[in-house]
């Protein structure tokens, strides 16, 4: 089927496909030959030549070669037929995609057209005359772009219709395939158009949300859904001709069947969750306006009270991550919720008796551990959706219109304030919901949350606006009545550890600093002191970062999840300053413990080993942090060209974490954070051991910067690593002014005490101001 690209969707080599049908029609000829010799056979074979039983027998036993031959000759006829079609179809792409790729080229010749201006340069009239003429190439750019997606669309059907089409005849997928199309109506790969089978499968689903259906149909549908369930021209068109009230009734009728017997449990969930995943995937490239009426059509008749139209939308809404409904229709059912939760008080939480979407969500806990009372909750499962879409998110929490539901202030603060401060997420959510969306805001287009390939603007209207925000929603939630440990799930924990990580760099300057002197909701500081450039970070206290933390922590998941972002924070600190000559030994020592107080004074949760589910979804999204982690940039670190958790970023980038992260694992083994829990265990016996734990690790670290130092204080001072807690302390007290003098060559009075206190400043312990010290 050819090499080809989505941007050369034309592609094929039309010489190896003749070359096949012409095989398979030599094939065809010579089974023809054969089939006509032993039928002569059997017609030849009389009494007068050959009597008896025994050729009876033989020329009866010459009807199964035959049978064989009309089988295979028919199937090669069709695979010969299929081959026409399939190459017909390609070639008519091809001279499509000639014509759009032409007008692509000749656009950006007009976009990116140099002009050889007089030193004044253009008139007036021939910089109007250029912008026009780029506003159009821009409009015909557009165009083109989504005329070759569509080219590139029917060609991957063309090449699913060839496969199937080539499938042997013998094949259990094909017979159940064969089934499914024959039940639409489609019975020869001439009637096999996208719009033929998109138009059949939505009858088919309307049939099963009316409630006439049979096993069998549920089947049909399923094995359509396994055929064209990923191909965006068929969905999108399924979807469109169902219509949002009927894939919505869809969900529910297949839920109670699975209550009143009509299909199988597994059954129902499957084609429930490709029903899910088709929407998701046809509705990805939909415009506002269809956006906008598909998700009237799905709450055409919803109710909280009746009918089960909430939890079906919340099932349809319930996979996010894998199947995230389409930008365009999440935020058009975003704004009609928000309007009536607001303006008139209607929370949107079903309350039918026996919901289908609820039944199928119970079933779906048995495979992911989320909760599958969640999708009771219509809101929460769609402002979590929308935070998928990141730029999306931020605007529509920092939107400054008026607010004209209390006409006062403007919509996104009235967002803020209703959906973090005001809604109660305690019964079926548990904050999972707006804990999303929140995440999904940090990571918007040029914020702070995510490497784009331009160079890094710490200070940009997207850093701002997320840093704004992030200040905002903590205080709300601060007063939110239910915002408290046992309300908040082990996703929302993780997804508010998401929410926060890329605003860290600006809460650990606060203890160094007794409060920062800058003014809410944001300050402007270096990037953990490190970089030559700024960025703006959310200016919270210390009381609200310790409360917030501490609940996402008292979770299992979300303590480990805040434990790992902070380990590769120290980690990048630990790489930067072995790297970079001008950073701060002290400072980075500094920070570092600020980190790790952050940790500690959050609280441990529980063991995860002593958790009761294990939910794989959670235990995901907590190995994602990593990506996450690894592509946040890094203001004013200069140029450089490298792999951020399997990306690359471009030399205007600059650094983002991830390779700070290499760079550091290779300079302090095991890493700060793991190494420190296994210290702290280690010096049990001490007064307070994390207190103590922190000044040996920080005096390890400075000596792992400092001893290859020509003549400096640590050249003789032997390698600490390996070392037991007892053999490190006593490393630390024979070698400690040594270590004082390395340490404080840049700061007069720093010691290893004063890490300390950072450390339990960053935990919001005010306690121990008089611990004892070594140094």
């Amino acid at each position: 089927m050819g090499n080809w690209t989505r941007e050369d969707p034309g592609l094929f080599d039309a010489g190896s496909l003749g070359t096949a049908a012409t095989g398979l029609q030599t094939v065809e000829t010579t089974l023809g030959e054969a089939r006509t010799v032993t039928t002569n056979s059997q017609a030849g074979m009389t009494a007068e030549v050959w009597s008896g039983d025994a050729p009876v027998t033989w020329s009866a036993s010459l009807n199964t070669p035959v049978a064989t031959i009309d089988a295979v000759t028919t199937a090669l006829s069709a695979a010969r037929t299929a081959i026409g079609v399939y190459s017909e179809t390609v070639s008519g792409i091809a001279t499509r995609a000639t014509s759009v790729k032409q007008t692509m080229f000749e656009s950006n010749q007009v976009i990116n057209r140099q002009y050889m201006d007089p030193a004044g340069g253009p008139t007036p009239e021939q910089a109007q005359h250029r912008q026009l003429q780029e506003q159009a190439a821009m409009g015909d750019l557009t165009l083109a772009r989504n005329a070759l997606e569509g080219l590139a669309d029917e060609r991957t059907l063309a090449d699913s219709t060839l496969v199937l089409a080539l499938t042997p005849p013998n094949a259990t997928a094909w017979e159940a395939q064969r089934q499914a199309l024959a039940a639409i109506g489609i019975t020869d790969s001439g009637s096999l158009s996208p719009s033929a089978v998109a138009q059949a499968m939505a009858e088919l689903g309307n049939q099963i949300a009316s409630g006439d259906y049979s096993e069998t149909d549920v089947a049909n549908l399923q094995t359509l859904y396994d055929l064209y369930g990923n191909s965006p021209l068929v969905m999108a068109q399924m979807n469109r001709d169902m219509g949002g009230e009927n894939v919505v009734s869809l969900i529910d009728e297949l839920g109670r069947g699975v209550v009143d017997g009509s299909v199988p449990a597994a059954a129902a969930l499957a084609l429930a969750q490709s029903v899910r995943g088709g929407l998701s995937v046809g509705s990805q490239r939909w415009t506002p306006l269809t956006g906008q009426e598909f998700a009237e059509e799905m709450m055409a008749n919803a109710s909280t009270t009746v009918g089960g139209d909430p939890a079906a939308i919340g099932f349809l809404f319930g996979d996010p991550t894998n199947a995230p409904i389409g930008v365009t229709t999440t935020l058009a059912l975003a704004d009609m919720i928000d309007q009536e939760e607001r303006g008139n008080y209607h929370i949107w939480q079903d309350g039918s008796p026996l919901p289908g979407g609820t039944t199928l969500a119970l079933l779906e806990e048995e495979q992911t551990g989320l909760s599958g009372l969640r999708v009771v909750d219509l809101a929460g499962r769609v402002l979590e959706t929308l935070g998928e879409y990141p730029d999306e998110a931020l605007d529509w929490l920092t939107d400054g219109s008026d607010d004209t539901i209390s006409g006062e202030g403007s919509l996104g603060d009235a967002r803020v304030d209703y959906w973090f401060g005001d809604r109660d997420w305690s019964t079926y959510d548990e904050f999972a919901g707006p804990s999303g969306l929140w995440a999904g805001t940090q990571y918007a287009t040029g914020g702070p949350g995510v490497a784009t390939g331009h160079p890094t603007e710490g200070t940009s209207a997207a850093w701002n606006d997320a840093a704004v925000l992030t200040e905002k929603i903590m205080q709300q939630l601060s007063e939110n009545e239910s915002f408290n440990g046992e309300n908040v799930s082990s996703l929302a924990s993780v997804s508010i550890v998401r929410a926060l990580t890329p605003q860290i760099p600006g809460f650990v300057e606060s203890p160094l600093f007794d409060e920062t002197t800058q003014t809410p909701p944001t300050q402007e500081v270096a990037f953990f002191g490190i970089s030559e450039d700024t960025g703006i970070y959310a200016n919270v206290s210390q009381d609200l970062l310790s409360d917030i933390l501490g609940i996402a922590s008292s979770d299992p998941y979300g303590h480990t999840a805040l434990s790992g972002v902070v380990s590769q924070y120290q980690d990048a600190l630990i790489g930067a300053a072995g790297q970079f000559d001008d950073v701060s030994v002290h400072g980075t020592a500094e920070r570092i413990a600020v980190l790790q107080g952050m940790v500690d004074g959050a609280g441990s949760g529980e063991l995860l080993g002593e958790a009761a589910r294990h939910d794989q979804a959670v235990a995901d999204a907590i190995d994602g942090l990593e990506t996450v982690v690894g592509m946040i940039p890094v203001p004013g670190l200069g140029t450089v060209v490298g792999g951020v958790a399997g990306q690359v970023i471009d030399t205007a980038q600059g650094y983002a974490v991830g390779q700070l992260i290499g760079w550091g694992g290779d300079t302090l083994e095991g890493g700060f954070g793991d190494t420190h829990a296994a210290l702290v265990e280690d010096l049990a016996a001490n007064k307070n051991p994390s207190l103590q734990a922190v000044r040996l690790q920080t005096a390890q670290f400075v000596w792992r910067l400092e001893h290859d130092t020509p003549d400096g204080p640590l050249a003789d001072v032997p390698d600490p690593t390996g070392m037991s807690g007892s053999e490190l302390q006593s490393w630390y007290d024979e070698h400690l002014d040594d270590l004082l003098e390395a340490l404080d060559e840049e700061r007069g009075g720093s010691t290893f005490d004063s890490l300390a206190r950072a450390y339990r400043d960053g935990s919001g312990d005010a306690e121990g101001d008089n611990d004892p010290g070594e140094g």
